[in-house]
């Protein structure tokens, strides 16, 4: 039986009551969908959750990585021959109507002839309830811009964050899906700039501004202040600004971007952040596998978080 919004939801520990939250808001809203469980503690809970809403689970053995977590379930919203995929994190909460708007964005866009990458909503940083930021690149310039709330706004993107992005199938079997090899950072960067290179194109409107919440917090370092992340996370940052960089298909103002970024948050991580000496030793590991294009999973001694 075909459907039409097929959603995928990844969890790795998730606050339960969140979860359930999430999952709540979500009912009616997607004809179908599947949580992958990337090796949860409390998988048990979770599975109990995707019954009790209706939706499919998979239960993976271990953490393999938010990238190939999506690409299953996207996989499954494929065998299930839905037309648009709903990208959710275990803790994201949707306004009501929220898929069906942007399913409607989605159609008025290609009714004009536009080759849709991505549509997404605005969104609200938990931390500072600040609206996130667009990016879009000009020439050899990047343009970070904040998003406005005011009335029926639309902002076209280099690239939209997973949670709460709703893609058309027909796209990724066009672009491919997601890079599993980048394991967790900048998996939805990646993608939208190579959906971008191939003439997709990827908008965003406030008609249901969501709140997400990125990395545990933020932090003043040296001239900006920053996402704070685990100490692992910080591997991947480093590495995967290096791998990234390296696609032919990125744009050069996105290159500069890339290469830049990893002396500023070795500096920064270093000298102002927490666990300085882990952090320093996880990202110099970074910058080794990044520069020898080794990809996938850290395995190294310190555990995944």
């Amino acid at each position: 039986m075909s459907c039409e919004i097929w959603a995928v939801i990844v969890t790795y520990n998730p606050d339960i009551p969140l979860l359930d939250a999430g999952l709540t808001a979500l009912a009616g809203q997607v004809d179908g969908g599947v949580i992958i469980d990337n090796g949860s503690g409390n998988a048990d809970a979770v599975q109990a959750l995707a019954a009790q809403h209706g939706l499919s689970f998979v239960a993976l053995h271990e953490n393999i990585g938010l990238a190939a977590a999506q690409n299953a379930g996207i996989r499954r919203g494929m065998d299930a021959d839905a037309r648009y995929i709903l990208l959710l994190d275990q803790d994201t909460i949707l306004a009501d109507g929220t898929a069906r708007n942007l399913v409607t964005f989605c159609q008025s866009l290609e009714e004009r002839g536009i080759r849709v990458g991505a549509v997404g909503n605005f969104f609200r940083d938990s931390h500072d309830d600040c609206l996130g930021s667009v990016w879009r690149s000009h020439g050899l310039r990047l343009r970070q811009t904040r998003a406005s709330a005011g009335k029926s706004v639309v902002a076209e993107a280099d690239f939209i964050i997973a949670s709460g992005s709703l893609i058309p199938v027909s796209t990724l079997r066009h672009t491919g899906l997601m890079d599993a090899g980048l394991f967790i950072d900048l998996v939805d960067v990646e993608w939208g700039l190579r959906a971008k290179s191939q003439g997709f194109r990827h908008f965003l409107h406030n008609r249901n501004i969501m709140t997400h919440t990125i990395g545990s917090g933020r932090q003043k370092m040296l001239w900006k202040n920053i996402t704070i992340h685990s100490p692992m996370r910080d591997y991947y940052v480093i590495r995967n600004s290096i791998l990234v960089a390296r696609r032919r298909y990125i744009a050069v103002a996105w290159r500069i971007y890339f290469i830049r970024r990893v002396p500023f948050f070795l500096l920064g991580f270093s000298l102002f952040a927490d666990q300085r000496r882990l952090r320093c030793s996880l990202m110099l590991r970074g910058l080794f596998n990044g520069l020898l294009g080794r990809g996938g999973k850290y395995s190294g001694g310190v555990s995944n978080a």
